[in-house]
């Protein structure tokens, strides 16, 4: 059963290099980064020799790989098909024998390899003397196969519920932290580091808990071997194999029950009638009542927004609290107003075949700029409470709570800019999207990456240079008093956002007027 499982699993590698030139692509940019994976883990690890304390930094890298094995293939559930036993359900297979050929299949591809390769740095980090090598290599081994195991009894005990529609929603908000922790990571860390912040102390606070989780097992028994313990060394190995070995159980017991359950994932939901809010108010209502509508329901549209909220507080956190705080609350501002452009810059392509039917009202300049005015109504009555509330928040947090119109005068501008700039990009580099099984996220169809980069670009530098004005304003009238100037700049800067979404909805209404049949045909493209 393993050998048979281990060749279809190599099968399906190979089958990826004839596929289609997107799978083909994917399968070697995957493969490519899992080379440098496997190269850059095990140059860390080799480089923490004579370091203060090699097996915290070792311990804590062991827990970041752990983590990694827990969360991604929750991500790509849907792509990989393996993860799924309801694949195994019809054929007369034994669970026991089942569960050693999934593993083996598990661990066979680039991504396993990557990483005992790259956890095999600590065979010249860490590991001193022939006991230390030899129980290094069992310890990443051991490392390896328990966070396989654990992999495997997280995705089959959520199989059910990751095939289902709220599944997909969880699986999809998965990287609203991932997300996070790479723009702390980004943000922080190297700023941390260059200052001198992170020491060996910082480690060993984390390693006082690290070392009783089984990847700092594994970690502290290389220790323990090269200094001469093997006591120790064993018993730690010996914990971390009894560990595999009870969640090699649990999902076992997990895969038999699976595989003999039916699936409920896609019964049918009860639908509940009610009437569309704000319809009475023609073109505009209805638009602004369905996009609200999908804002609130669509997995995708949430997590944009929640990636909005991160950038606007990573790229501030590592200026906000200097005495330069005025420049973090500006670059937060300004970039909240560019990521919600980029994300809107589509919304013909990114609505997909349902805007033929609502091309079939928009008959002339008229019912076009109530379709987009209604659009910038609902995407507004998001941003602009959530990004003024940030604003406001960094302000605080900075010390300077009187200081909050700062961000909030840019936030009207900023946010007006984008929905103006992002109605015309859709107006007039609208291009179809395609929706990968397991993404949250639509991408560029094959043959329109060129549109997309146009439209980053655009919203980029579009929202940049309409932000100068409102930054020059806070710079030139410093010296006015306080309860002159913040009404003047906020109702100043609110009534200029307004004026660009207002503009930018117009000329996209006079610019996609003749260009419906054109539009329909994008969005019937779109594989969402």
């Amino acid at each position: 059963m393993a050998r048979l499982l281990v060749q279809l699993k190599l099968q399906l590698l190979t089958n990826a290099l004839r596929a289609s030139r997107p799978a083909k692509v994917s399968f070697i940019i995957s493969t490519i980064f899992a080379v440098l994976v496997a190269f850059g883990t095990f140059v860390v690890l080799a480089l923490l020799r004579g370091s203060a304390a090699p097996v915290t930094q070792t311990a804590a890298v062991f827990t970041v790989f752990a983590f990694g094995w827990l969360i991604l293939p929750l991500l790509v559930f849907g792509l990989d098909s393996t993860l799924d036993p309801a694949t195994l359900a019809l054929y007369p297979l034994r669970t026991r024998p089942l569960a050693v050929g999934l593993l083996a299949a598990s661990a066979t591809g680039a991504w396993p390899a990557a990483n005992v390769i790259g956890l095999l740095g600590v065979t010249v980090g860490l590991a001193r003397g022939p006991l230390g090598l030899l129980v290094a290599v069992v310890a990443v081994l051991l490392q390896v196969l328990f966070c396989i195991v654990l992999a495997r009894l997280v995705t089959t005990g959520l199989a059910g519920m990751l095939r289902s529609r709220r599944g997909k929603d969880f699986a999809a908000f998965l990287i609203i932290p991932i997300f996070a922790l790479y723009e702390t990571f980004a943000q922080v860390v190297p700023r941390l580091a260059a200052e001198g912040k992170i020491t060996t102390r910082t480690f060993e606070g984390i390693d006082r808990w690290l070392r009783w989780l089984p990847p700092g097992l594994a970690a502290h028994a290389i220790q323990d071997a090269s200094d001469g313990h093997p006591g120790p060394a064993l018993l730690r190995l010996l914990l971390l194999a009894a560990v595999i070995v009870v969640l090699g159980a649990l999902w076992i017991r997990s895969l038999s029950r699976s595989l003999v359950t039916v699936d409920t994932s896609t019964q049918s939901s009860k639908v509940r009638g009610a009437a569309l809010p704000f319809g009475r108010f023609g073109i505009g209502g209805t638009v602004a009542a369905r996009f609200l509508l999908y804002q609130r329901r669509e997995p995708g549209a949430i997590v944009r927004w929640c990636i909005i909220g991160v950038v606007m507080l990573a790229a501030s956190v590592s200026t906000i609290r200097e005495p330069t705080y005025h420049v973090g609350l500006i670059i937060s501002a300004v970039l909240a107003g560019i990521m919600l452009s980029v994300f809107q810059a589509n919304t013909i392509g990114l609505t997909g075949p349902a805007f033929g039917l609502e091309a079939s009202s928009l008959s002339g300049v008229r019912a076009l700029r109530g379709y987009f005015t209604g659009r910038n109504a609902a995407l507004a009555v998001i941003a602009v409470p959530l990004s003024l509330v940030l604003s406001v928040g960094l302000a605080t947090f900075a010390g300077h709570p009187g200081e909050w119109f700062w961000g909030v005068a840019i936030d009207l501008c900023a946010i007006g800019a984008a929905l103006g700039l992002s109605s015309l990009l859709s107006a007039t580099t609208a291009y179809p999207v395609q929706k990968r099984v397991g993404s949250p996220v639509p991408n560029a169809a094959d043959g329109y990456g060129s549109q997309a980069f146009a439209g980053g670009m655009g919203s980029l530098f579009g929202v940049l240079l309409a932000s100068v004005p409102v930054i020059l304003a806070l710079i030139f009238t410093h010296g006015l008093a306080g309860a002159v100037r913040i009404p003047l700049l906020v109702v100043c800067a609110a009534a200029y956002g307004t004026g660009l979404a207002w503009a930018g909805s117009y000329l996209a209404a006079v610019a996609s007027v003749r260009r419906i049949p054109e539009l329909c045909q994008d969005a019937l493209r779109s594989k969402l």
